[in-house]
């Protein structure tokens, strides 16, 4: 009885340990990701050189830099190579248009950096909402694709709903690697809190 007594507490200590040591590297530096919620959406025309550092073919996005995982210049955050299915419901400039909106599932490949893009990206720790009153924002590449499938005809801007998903449901393909340090989650890494390539320095504050 004694001996199994040991088993346990050992394993219980054991997973305690095992634990703080997977959700450490996510929490670090205050990062707020959560695996669904509700967003807004923009799109760019593209970017040669993504955060995360390698190339992919199939519709890419952008995530604002609270909840991508690392400010500019330090590479891939934890947001890279997670896949999320992203829902319009209503364009903020034009509350009385009704669509139709669409889903559609995006990998996420680069950052969206507070500098510069303040209305969107703007999300900080004292300040979690940007100027829609979104904690979450997704810049969709228009080169990928992305932007064409979501927005409806004449739009380029949405709220709606984001929800992370198994990237089997992307359709698209890894590429090359642009830099030593490249990052995107591989296949089985599972939803946030879960980590993938782990977050860098610290969140804007």
């Amino acid at each position: 009885m004694k001996s199994v007594l040991i088993f346990i507490c050992f394993s219980f200590l054991a997973g305690a340990v095992h634990g703080s040591s997977v959700l450490e590297p996510r929490t670090k530096g205050d990062y707020v990701q959560n695996p669904s919620g509700t967003a807004s959406f923009a799109f760019l025309s593209g970017n040669g050189y993504p955060a995360c550092g390698k190339t992919v073919s199939g519709y890419t996005a952008a995530m604002n830099q609270l909840a991508f995982g690392a400010p500019s210049g330090l590479g891939a955050g934890d947001a890279c190579g997670r896949c999320f299915k992203i829902t319009g419901s209503v364009d903020p400039y034009s509350p009385s248009d009704k669509g139709p909106f669409k889903s559609i599932v995006v990998k996420v490949t680069d950052l969206c950096p507070i500098q510069g893009n303040v209305q969107w990206c703007g999300q900080t720790v004292s300040n979690a909402t940007n100027s829609f009153g979104q904690s979450v924002h997704f810049d969709l590449f228009q080169k990928s694709g992305a932007s064409g499938a979501f927005f409806p005809s004449g739009d380029g801007a949405l709220i709606g709903t984001y929800k992370e998903v198994p990237c089997t449901n992307w359709s698209g393909s890894e590429g090359t690697s642009l830099w030593d340090g490249a990052c995107l989650a591989d296949e089985n890494t599972g939803s946030w809190p879960s980590v993938g390539c782990g977050n860098q320095g610290t969140a804007p504050s």
